[in-house]
Formats: structure tokens, sequence, C-alpha cells
């Protein structure tokens, strides 16, 4: 690139910008820029301050030892894919997240069907029999905000990869990489993922449960345990490197930001489940509960409806206990004392 020539801009920038202004504006134009031509104030106005921009932009460059010099093209077009990848991974998690809270029932696992999945198919008696213990279950693996965990990880592990891409390394990085090592470790708290024993018959309810809670709680842990051990094993002695290789630490780096994809994938397989665990031992919205056996069964939470068919001698007891759930019509929720007042089932 030739050097600015006195009196105006290169000829790449004087061919770009239009000529002609008013006396108005002729005197803020740079010197040199053709004038005269315009059809109008705006016209004038764009074409003053494009040629000015222009100046701006080739005098900075100048000014630091002129363009810059290319990188090498494959390993560009590497880091512009990688990129590209990590923008979209970000955009469809980050929209498949709000359309999963937006959701009444949330995304399920596609083995799963309308409200509850396999469990929900189980007969109402045997969910209200073993509720108490499948509630349990499920909120022993939902400890803490498990998306959040994984998210704020995943989160900082990708802007230090930006930052890898440019060949800096920015003030608190190692703190931050210690915050996510932080809650990689509230993740591994979870309740270890193994298969339960074979339950003896009449438990095959809750073995179901445990079993699938156990299957993904076992592949988040496993997951969450190698994007830990890459953290610790390899990102972060690279970066204590005095001659740190800065292909060699983005390649790491990369590779722990595809883990952390796959982590918080796992944490949300998990999180549905629970809540399927949840709803199954919930929602008894038009079940048949006639032949249920109710002594000793905590019934605070249930939904229930009009449809729902209780014992006998239960039902005004759940309904003087009941009270409406928000705006949803005609749904009642247990309380977990009886209410003064009746509220029917059908408002």
């Amino acid at each position: 690139m030739r050097p600015q020539r006195a009196g105006g801009p290169p000829d790449a920038l004087r061919a770009g910008v239009p000529g002609g202004a008013p006396d108005a504006l002729r005197a803020e134009l740079p010197e040199g820029l053709p004038v005269g031509t315009c059809d109008g104030p705006l016209d004038d106005l764009l074409a003053r301050a494009h040629g000015a921009l222009g100046i701006a932009v080739y005098d900075t460059l100048m000014a630091r030892g002129g363009p810059p010099e290319p990188r090498d093209p494959d390993r560009a077009l590497g880091l512009l894919l990688a990129a590209a990848h990590r923008g979209t991974l970000a955009a469809v998690t980050a929209r498949t997240d709000r359309q999963r809270r937006e959701e009444p029932g949330g995304r399920r696992d596609p083995d799963t069907g309308p409200g509850g999945g396999i469990l929900m198919d189980r007969p109402p008696a045997v969910r209200l029999k073993y509720r108490a213990q499948a509630l349990g279950i499920a909120r022993a693996h939902r400890p803490h905000d498990l998306l959040g965990s994984t998210g704020r990880a995943r989160a900082a592990v990708h802007r230090l990869v930006g930052e890898l891409e440019e060949e800096r390394l920015p003030d608190g990085v190692r703190a931050s990489l210690a915050r996510a090592a932080e809650e990689l470790g509230r993740v591994l708290a979870l309740p270890p993922g193994r298969r339960p024993p074979p339950a003896l018959t009449g438990y095959a309810y809750l073995e179901t449960a445990r079993a699938r809670l156990a299957e993904r709680a076992a592949r988040l842990t496993g997951r969450a345990g190698s994007a830990l051990a890459l953290l610790e094993s390899e990102l972060l002695p690279r970066l204590e490197d005095p001659e740190i290789s800065w292909p060699g630490v983005l390649e790491v780096a990369l590779d722990l930001a595809d883990e952390l994809d796959l982590v918080h994938r796992a944490a949300a397989a998990l999180l549905r489940a629970v809540s399927e665990a949840e709803e199954a031992g919930n929602d008894f919205r038009g079940a048949d509960l006639r032949t249920a056996a109710l002594d000793g069964v905590p019934l605070e939470g249930i939904r229930w409806d009009a449809d729902t068919l209780w014992p006998p001698d239960w039902e005004s007891r759940v309904r003087r206990a009941s009270l409406t759930e928000g705006e949803a019509p005609g749904v009642l929720v247990v309380g977990p004392e009886p209410q003064d007042t009746t509220v029917p089932a059908d408002r």
C-alpha cells in the first residue's frame, strides 16, 4: 500500500467517495475530497463521514507499521470454523434452554411420552403408594442448580478460547478456571450413578425411577470428571508454562470446551429425568384412585381435577385440603392442612 499523498487520501479511498457538497458543508470536508455531484445534504454528509473514516483507518494502520501480516491461511480457516461452530452451538443451546423454560412440561427425552414418560404410564395407585420415596430419590439428584454450575464452567472456558484465538491471556484467567473447577466439583457431588440391584416384587416402580436417574447421573459425573481432569492436568499446566505455546494451549482449550458442552447436555438430560419423576409423583389429574390405600400416604402437593376419582371416604377430606393452582382452570393442589371452605374442582 502506498503512503498517503499530501493533500488527499489514497486513490482507493478517493475513488470510493462520491463528490459534491453544498457550500455549508464544503469547509468541513477533508482536504482533497471532490464536491459538487451529490443529490442532497444527507448524501453530502455521508460522503464526508465516509471519507473521514477512510482517512482515519488508513492513518491508524500506517502509524502502527502498516497493515498486519496475514496469518497462515490454514490456521486462520481453522480458527474461523471453530469460532463458527462454537457460536452456532451457543445459539442453539440458548434457544433450546429458553424453549425448555417456556414450555409447560419442558423438553423430554425421546423415550418419554406426554406428562412423565414411562413412570407416568404406571398405575396411579402404584405411583401414589411409592410417591414419597420416588420424590426423595428425585430430589437427591437435584441438590443444587446443576444447569447453572455446568453453564458457568462452560462459559468461562468459551471466553478463554476466544482470548486464546487472539493469542492473549487475560488477567484473572486462572481465578476464572479455578471457579470452573469448583463448579465441576459440585456436579461430582451427586449421588453415585450406579444402577441398583434388582428390587423385590412390588418395588419395581422405585427400581425404574432409580435406574433412570442413576444412568443419567453416571453419564453426567463421568463427563464432568473427564472435563475436570482435562482442566487440571492439561490446560492449567500449559497456562503456567513461561514459554506458552499458543496453538497447543488453544487446542486443549477447544477440547475442554467441547467436553463441557457435553457435560451441560448431560446435566439437562438428568434434570429432565428428575422432572419426569416429580411429575409422575405429583400429577394425578384424571386418575382413578378409588382402590388406592391412602392411609399414611403424604398427599400434600398432589395436583388433581374434577376427573380424579378418590375413595369414597377420602374425596371430601381431599377437597377441603385443596387450593386452586394459580390460573390453571379446574386444577387443584392438595395443601398441608384442611381448608375451612370447600373448593369446587371445576373452577
